[in-house]
């Protein structure tokens, strides 16, 4: 029966592979056939501009990696310009420090990461909270700019990033998250990176988490979460508590009109939330952001079809209880000594 499932997920894979190609043909042939019907008055600015848009949704936009492994850029994600975003500088606009809950424990889980899993080698999913309005702290673990990919280089490199589908669909702004290593959130895909022994960074809380962001407030939504947690079960990968101390202070949200986009994030998986920044536009309050990184718990691999809901539940509730432990030990020394973590 496993063998069945496991070819006809093979099945489906080739299959979505091959209406990606037929789709990218048949644009790349509308594009040839609107060139030739029209060529007698194509001026070379009018090609200057086809052209170019013709390559990028054929080869870049229609191109599918974002359900494989992306594009990451190591060189961009080292580039020292986006440090004036976040960085240490004194014109960075965040100014993020990264706290480590137990740094040997985290180094030894990134030797263990080096090998394949027939000699031991284990994979980390870093569960990050809280989502925010736009998860700046993701920048932080993303690239250089805290210094994290110096001291753990391939907790960045052998990493992807599980970003929701609607992102990666802004023509633009979805080459930008690719090339800092995000893909798609799909199950299916988190699976192939794991399976090629990548790091992953999930935001668990998704939009729903998003939604209920409020300036002052430490809100997470987990108790219904527990996707990521029987993943790792399945792959036998570590998990990794992470929370962003600040991330909820960079803008003022509001719960006006919260029942219809609700509605709306629940149909279309799309989180609408109504929130301002520095002098009431978008651009986020500058602030600093202290992302504090938990120490691996270590999981036991079980195969899929042995993987019982009270393992899942169990695991889940150690997994909560080690994110409130961590919150607790931290929020001193990250500037919120009476901080309240609340889950949802």
């Amino acid at each position: 029966r496993a063998q069945v499932s496991s070819s006809r997920v093979a099945g489906a894979r080739d299959a979505s592979s091959r209406d990606m190609r037929l789709a990218q043909v048949a644009v790349l042939g509308a594009f040839i056939a609107y060139a030739y019907a029209n060529a007698s008055s194509l001026t070379p600015a009018a090609l200057a501009v086809w052209v170019p848009v013709a390559y990028y949704l054929v080869f870049s936009y229609m191109d599918g990696t974002e359900y494989a492994f992306g594009k990451p850029w190591e060189r961009f994600q080292r580039w020292r310009r986006l440090h004036v975003i976040i960085g240490s500088g004194k014109r960075s606009w965040f100014k993020p420090r990264i706290v480590y809950d137990d740094e040997k424990a985290l180094k030894a889980a990134e030797t263990r990461g080096l090998k394949p899993d027939a000699l031991g080698g284990e994979r980390c999913i870093f569960a990050c909270f809280p989502h925010g309005v736009v998860s700046f702290h993701h920048g932080v673990l993303m690239t250089d700019t805290a210094g994290f990919m110096t001291k753990f280089p391939t907790f960045v490199t052998e990493r992807r990033d599980l970003v929701a589908s609607i992102t990666l669909a802004v023509p633009g702004y979805r080459e930008l998250l690719m090339w800092l290593g995000c893909v798609d959130a799909g199950k299916r895909t988190a699976k192939k990176c794991l399976k090629a022994n990548k790091h992953l960074y999930v935001l668990p809380g998704g939009e729903a988490e998003q939604m209920l962001t409020r300036r002052g407030e430490h809100r997470v939504f987990l108790k219904k979460r527990k996707g990521f947690v029987k993943l790792a079960i399945e792959h036998g990968s570590a998990l990794v508590p992470v929370y962003a101390f600040g991330e909820t202070d960079m803008y003022h949200t509001t719960d006006f009109l919260m029942r219809p986009r609700k509605a709306l994030m629940k149909h279309l998986r799309i989180a609408i939330p109504l929130f301002w920044g520095a002098w009431g536009s978008p651009v986020p309050k500058p602030g600093t952001l202290a992302v504090v990184v938990g120490t691996p718990m270590r999981i036991k691999k079980v195969e899929p079809e042995a993987i019982t809901r009270q393992l899942v539940d169990e695991t889940h509730a150690a997994f909560v209880d080690a994110l409130r432990a961590l919150f607790d030990k931290h929020k001193k020394q990250c500037g919120y000594p009476d901080a309240e973590l609340e889950v949802f």
